[in-house]
This record gives C-alpha cells, structure tokens and sequence, in this order.
C-alpha cells in the first residue's frame, strides 16, 4: 500500500472537499482523485460517498483510525532514522535568482528539524543544476524555463515573470504596457535571469533595445535600483520586494519553475524529508501563485 495514498484519504476525511485535500497535499485534483481510486481498489471497498461534500462511508469509516496509525509509526520510524542520521553532511545547491526569505526559510527548517550539517553554495541556476547532475552537490534548488520533465526533481512552484517598477515610477500606473511603450524606458537587467535570453529575443522582434541603467548580476542590487526608480525591471514574481508594483508586458508571457533536484545517488529518504521541508517552506508562496 503506498503511504502517499494514505496521505491522500486522511486529508479528504479531514476537508471532505477534492480540491481543498489536493491543496492540502500539494498535488492536482486529478492526482488525488486517481489515489483514492487505488487505495479503494487495494482495500476492495469504497471509502467514501461521492456528493457535494465526500463524506466517510462506514468502510472509510472502520479505515480512519488504523490510517492515522499507519502515518503515525511512519513518523516515528522517520524520527528514529534521522537521530541515526546525526551530523551527516548534505552539500546543498542554491540558484542566485530565488527569493532569499523563502530560500533562508527552508534552511531553517532543515537545519532545525533534519539531523544534517548543510554546506551551501550558490551560483547561476544552470551551474547549479549541472553541478547536482554531476553528483557535485545532493541537492539543488533552482529555476528552470524548460518545460520538459525533470529527473529527480520536484516542482515546488511555477511563477510568471513580471514588470518591475517602483511604486513611484510612471510604469506603475497601469497593469499592462506594450514593448513599443516601454521603448525609451531604462531598464535594471537581471545578469543571471533565467529568462534574459528569450526576453531580449521578444524585445528584439519588436525593433526594441532597451536602454540598461544597471547590468548586475545581484539580485539586491538589481532591486535597490528598481526601489530607487533608476529603471525598472523583468523579474519573476517572488522577487517583488514591498514598494515594487507588477505589470505585464503584452508580448512577453515568460514563466519558470522552481524546482528542487537530487543527485541520482542521493538517499531517496533524505530527499523526501527535504523536499517535504521545501514544501512547507515555501507553502504561502505557492498558494499565493496557484490564485
């Protein structure tokens, strides 16, 4: 029986509502939908009765309580492994371009509830992702534009790329501008963007060069200058500081994944005690996203 499936049933006996329990868990509805469906399938019996609101049947019923047992020994099965674990390196990859506060609040996490000594480093999103394909870290987090699936690797979240200006600047006075109206406007260009190739592409269809009051490679910096209504910026939405408005640029519909990577060697439990911190870490900003 797999525990996700598990996860799955208690989180709709807790909402009563598909959507709510796939929100709970991080997954599509569909996901869910099809889990329940194999757990039913395993037990030979039907969990729950479909309506407005799913409710227990008397099987799912009977099930509930030996289901929250199962979960409850995984824990303290889990917990037992990580005191085993005490002190065990993990060398962890960090993108430049993610939003420091939920980055730094996932290390927190780690570093508070995982039995691990981190050593962090950081560097351009690809650099990351090929050092952990290399085996040169156990773990990367990064952004990635390419739509194609990832192996070992989950997404945390999916973000659009925004315009960036200071809630003073002239750009922040309406929610949608054109190339051709951002001609002669400088801009503070994000060195290391994931997506500052295809923006540029865009920009350039549209016989568009703009002007680069800043070329920077730090993030801080990048966004001092936005705040200072030097120029403004293409950023993903995470990295919108207090004091930043966001509009859109008509032909630029540019996103990226956030996205948590192993290496291929990397212990498949530690990983899923890491990415379940990532998860939780980042849990408001991929609700915010999902709206």
């Amino acid at each position: 029986m797999n525990l996700i499936f598990v996860r799955y049933f208690l989180a709709l006996a807790d909402t009563g509502n598909f959507t709510a329990a796939a929100e709970r868990c991080h997954v599509t509805q569909p996901t869910l939908s099809a889990g329940i469906a194999r757990l039913e399938a395993e037990l030979g019996t039907r969990l729950f009765d479909r309506g407005r609101r799913s409710g227990l049947s008397t099987a799912g019923q009977r099930f509930l309580p030996h289901a929250r047992a199962i979960t409850e020994e995984w824990r303290l099965a889990r917990a037992e492994q990580r005191s085993d674990q005490r002190g065990r390196l993990v060398r962890v990859g960090l993108a430049s371009t993610l939003p420091v506060m939920a980055v730094m609040g996932w290390l927190q996490v780690v570093q508070r509830q995982l039995p691990v000594d981190l050593e962090i480093s950081e560097g351009a999103a690809d650099a990351v992702a090929e050092r952990c394909r290399r085996g040169r870290c156990d773990i990367a987090l990064h952004a990635t534009r390419d739509p194609s699936p990832l192996d070992n690797a989950a997404v945390l979240w999916r973000e659009p790329y925004v315009l960036a200006a200071a809630t003073g600047h002239i750009v922040a006075t309406r929610d949608r501008w054109s190339v051709k109206d951002l001609a002669d406007t400088p801009f503070v260009l994000r060195a290391a963007c994931e997506a500052h190739d295809e923006a540029q592409r865009l920009f350039t269809c549209e016989g568009v060069r703009p002007r680069a009051v800043l070329r920077s490679a730090d993030e801080e910096r990048c966004a001092a200058a936005v705040l200072a209504c030097l120029g403004v910026s293409l950023m993903p939405r995470s990295l919108l500081r207090p004091g930043m408005a966001a509009a859109e640029i008509r032909e630029v519909a540019l996103d990226r994944r956030v996205v948590l990577a192993a290496r291929p060697e990397a212990d498949a439990e530690l990983v899923a005690l890491l990415r379940d911190a990532a998860q939780s870490a980042t849990r408001d900003l991929r609700l915010d996203f999902a709206r």
